[in-house]
């Protein structure tokens, strides 16, 4: 009879929502609320007189925020959101315009717009929104992707976005949209001479940009940041002396000696370090488990949008999963001194409101994939 039971509450809510993404997303989200209490108690403390817990209450307020935008939001189908992808681009484009002209200048880079007592960074919607244009452009055009005229197109527009987030400066946001561009024109089976000449003339670009900019040049201290801990190598020489001193076990949680403000940044681009400080290896094997069942989830409902021939939502299925898992794969690099220091956050761990609401708009997308994609299958299956 509980087995009849169950299974007539998991047929009401199979056509609606993914119950097993579902509750991965909430382990996330509540593992990322723990280790924000962890790495910014001290920080709070400090800041804001005594207020231990001030970050933590800030970031609870954008989530309870983001959960009212999305529930908003998964009211566009996917066909809706195809339509008007441009509108999305556009506008986000013209934030990041916005910002080039009166942006909040922020530890020296100016990536804000300021309302009232709210600061938005238009560069992490920027991320999702060109996404969701590059998909549904790639589907338009995709018997015609192999011309070189329509393969360059993305690239142009890519341009101009890079152009204006180069002045903030975000050289971390253009490689991932760069990335993203390759590999979802990979996907869509564009010539790989195309694809090579591309990423040869992004990679030379790139140099000179880095020889342009004396600053960039600095963080490559990455590659022995310990022998200038005193200057550029000091995040990066911290951020591995916490992780190493988390060894197999962790010290426990909320016992990270690092965020007693030896680590700058710990409860943004840094607070992988306090995870492998206080949780050992254990701990960092468990968030990118958990990471990887949420890349897994995606791309498996790609394929399946994909064999039912919803061809812009599977593309957008595996584009959102490489979005998430390149930045925390980003993130996970930064702290473990693999690649250049760069402010990269950890979607659902690192504090903000933008990469936060920007993050769970993604999976709010992914939930509405998968709805379309539920009656999709149904209406196939009743034919």
């Amino acid at each position: 009879m509980e087995n009849s039971k169950k299974n007539n509450i998991n047929n009401i809510i199979k056509p609606f929502l993914d119950l097993k993404l579902f509750f991965l997303v909430i382990t996330i989200i509540f593992f990322g609320l723990l280790a924000l209490t962890s790495a910014s108690i001290e920080f709070s403390a400090k800041k804001f007189e005594g207020a231990s817990f001030y970050l933590l209450l800030r970031q609870l307020a954008y989530l309870v925020f983001s959960i009212i935008v999305c529930a908003i939001f998964i009211n566009i189908n996917s066909e809706s959101l195809k339509k008007n992808h441009k509108v999305f681009f556009l506008f986000f484009l013209f934030l990041l315009l916005l910002v080039y002209l009166v942006g909040t200048t922020v530890g020296g880079s100016t990536r804000w717009l300021r309302f009232g007592f709210l600061n938005m960074q238009p560069s992490e919607f920027y991320k999702l929104f060109y996404i969701v244009w590059l998909c549904a452009y790639i589907d338009i055009n995709k018997k015609r992707i192999r011309d070189i005229k329509i393969f360059f197109i993305p690239f142009i527009w890519f341009s101009i976005g890079a152009i204006l987030l180069l002045s903030q400066p975000d050289f971390g946001t253009i490689f991932i949209l760069f990335l993203m561009t390759i590999l979802m024109l990979f996907i869509a089976r564009a010539k790989f001479i195309h694809l090579f000449l591309v990423g040869t003339i992004g990679t030379l670009s790139a140099a000179l940009i880095i020889y342009l900019h004396p600053y960039m040049q600095k963080r490559l201290a990455f590659f022995d940041p310990c022998q200038n801990a005193t200057q550029e190598g000091y995040q990066l020489c911290y951020s591995l002396m916490a992780i190493g001193s988390g060894s197999i076990f962790g010290k426990g949680l909320g016992a990270s000696t690092s965020k007693l403000h030896f680590l700058p940044e710990v409860h943004t681009d840094f607070i992988f370090a306090v995870i492998g400080e206080e949780l050992g290896i254990f701990g960092i094997l468990f968030l990118i488990f958990l990471f990887y069942l949420l890349y897994k989830k995606c791309f498996l409902l790609g394929d399946k949008a994909l064999r039912v021939n919803l061809n812009f939502q599977g593309m957008l299925a595996y584009a959102i999963g490489l979005y998430l898992i390149i930045q925390v794969l980003l993130n996970l690099s930064v702290n473990l001194g693999l690649v250049p220091t760069k402010g990269m956050a950890l979607p659902f761990f690192s504090y903000g409101g933008s990469n936060y609401l920007a993050s769970l708009l993604a999976i709010t997308i992914i939930f509405r994939i998968y709805r379309d994609v539920y009656k999709k299958t149904m209406n196939s299956s009743i034919r």
